[in-house]
C-alpha cells in the first residue's frame, strides 16, 4: 500500500501544473503598458511614413530591373516569333 500511494504522490506532483503567480501581479501590469506604449509609437510611426509617402508620389514610371529581358510590345521574342 506505501509503494502505491508513492508512485501516486510522484504521478500527481508530476502531472499537476506549476504555480505562475497571480495574473495580476505588477510585472504583468508593467509589461503590458509597456506593450501598448510600443504599439502606440508604432502606429504614429507609420502614419508619418504614409503622411511622408503621399507627399512624394510622382508620375514618374517606375524601374524595371528586368525590362532589357523582356521583349516590348511588337518586338520579336527569343524563339522568333512575334506577340
Amino acid at each position: 500500500m506505501k509503494k502505491f500511494l508513492a508512485a501516486a504522490a510522484i504521478l500527481v506532483a508530476a502531472v499537476a501544473p506549476a504555480y505562475s503567480g497571480p495574473k495580476g501581479d505588477t510585472v504583468n501590469q508593467i509589461q503590458k503598458q509597456q506593450d501598448e506604449a510600443q504599439k502606440r509609437e508604432n502606429k504614429d510611426l507609420d502614419k508619418a511614413y504614409n503622411q511622408m509617402l503621399k507627399g512624394t508620389r510622382s508620375d514618374a514610371k517606375p524601374y524595371d530591373p528586368w525590362g532589357s529581358v523582356r521583349p516590348t510590345d511588337g518586338t520579336k521574342k527569343a524563339d522568333g516569333s512575334k506577340k
